[in-house]
């Protein structure tokens, strides 16, 4: 059972990062928003191989979620989101959980790390929240507290930590809480 901490991460999760169009619940349109902001912030012109990449891993991301709303016979809100979260995080289902991480930091890094150099940056963290409509004014911090060793970048290796801890952590200084951004109603 989720904590009312990790409930209002996933829904932060759910309202600022995923509702693009901030109706209240994922659908297609949701994801394609979000290929196509990163395809802005690239120059990637529609009918190229770069900007058909980007939006079908979009859409894939998409349908990885999709394919569990469908199963449970429901749309795509957030209490629905939140059960999904639920249901991963329970004993039995850690091998759900990890194949969903291991997605979610490979799209990151296949998203964000323009120049392959394996790393995040600090201005490809802060593409990052601009891409996903997270306000800005968070991504300096957010990217100091996830940068664990100091030194500058954000490896595959801080990012699973990182998101480890947003998804399971109840502790509310664990700094993977920050991954995307300012995540409780106070400062």
């Amino acid at each position: 059972m989720l904590t009312p901490l990790q409930k209002q991460k996933i829904t932060h999760y759910f309202h600022v990062v995923l509702d693009q169009d901030r109706n209240g619940v994922l659908e297609a349109n949701d994801f394609m928003e979000i290929g196509e902001s990163l395809c802005l912030l690239w120059m990637y012109k529609p009918d190229t191989v770069d900007y058909t990449k980007v939006i079908e891993r979009s859409v894939k991301s998409w349908k990885m979620f999709q394919k569990y709303f469908e199963l449970q016979g429901g749309v795509a809100n957030e209490e629905h989101f939140i059960e999904f979260f639920d249901n991963m995080l329970s004993k039995g289902n850690e091998h759900i959980y990890k194949s969903w991480v291991v997605h979610m930091i490979s799209s990151i890094f296949d998203a964000f790390d323009v120049n392959n150099d394996g790393v995040i940056s600090v201005n490809e963290y802060s593409d990052m929240f601009m891409c996903y409509h997270i306000p800005i004014k968070h991504s300096a911090k957010a990217f100091v507290k996830l940068d664990r060793d100091g030194d500058d970048f954000i490896t595959k290796k801080e990012l699973m930590h990182a998101v480890d801890e947003f998804f399971r952590s109840s502790d509310e200084k664990s700094p993977g809480n920050w991954l995307f951004g300012f995540w409780a109603d106070r400062d």
